[in-house]
């Protein structure tokens, strides 16, 4: 190969090198603007659960009981969001589904906060 050939391959690879580590092309799951977003619609919905223990001694065994005492009403599917909940009484599970990249779910119990998993 010749000199000027090889040199210009060698600049090709690392400036792609250079270009992916310093702009990512994925985001891991619970990073993002939908994520951000996800997080957002979710806090008074925690708050209002929170705020429903310190009243009853439990948490709701669903989301609808949380209406319109606590919350105006239950988070619905939107903007590439879908969301999930599930009480055990003494602890809860909230979670946020989305897709972008990969599918993704966010999920919020008391014990262990924010834990997110997908394919990235």
């Amino acid at each position: 190969m010749k000199p000027l050939r090889l040199l210009l391959l060698i600049m090709v690879v690392l400036f792609t090198i250079a270009c992916n580590a310093i702009s990512p092309t994925e985001e891991p799951p619970g990073v993002g603007e939908t994520a951000e977003h996800g997080y957002a619609l979710s806090e008074p919905v925690i708050a209002a659960l929170e705020e429903y223990k310190t009243d009853h001694g439990v948490y709701p065994a669903s989301l609808d009981e949380l209406v319109p005492e606590y919350i105006s009403e239950t988070p619905k599917k939107n903007d590439g969001l879908d969301f999930s909940y599930s009480s055990t009484g003494d602890s809860f599970s909230f979670s946020f589904h989305y897709i972008g990249p990969g599918m993704n779910t966010c999920t919020y119990t008391p014990e262990k906060q924010w834990q997110c998993s997908g394919a990235h």
